[in-house]
């Protein structure tokens, strides 16, 4: 599970960065780091909800991990 949360963590800020990086070539509003960690984090806890619902999985202990690991 930890392993999992370390590269969808990177994967995710990756992505994260590069649509910020994009929009501000563009032309679109620059948004603040805080907004950015918020994002990152939302999508974190949407994929961790998703992969919960699933049966059968061994993702049930993945939302306490995130939690614990957050400031």
């Amino acid at each position: 599970v930890a392993r999992f949360l370390l590269r969808y963590v990177f994967q995710v800020s990756v992505h994260t960065l590069w649509l910020e990086r994009n929009g501000r070539r563009h032309g679109t509003l620059q948004r603040s780091p805080n907004l950015l960690i918020k994002f990152i984090d939302k999508k974190i806890r949407n994929r961790i909800s998703s992969l919960q619902e699933r049966s059968g999985t061994s993702f049930n202990q993945a939302m306490v991990v995130w939690f614990s690991s957050r400031d």
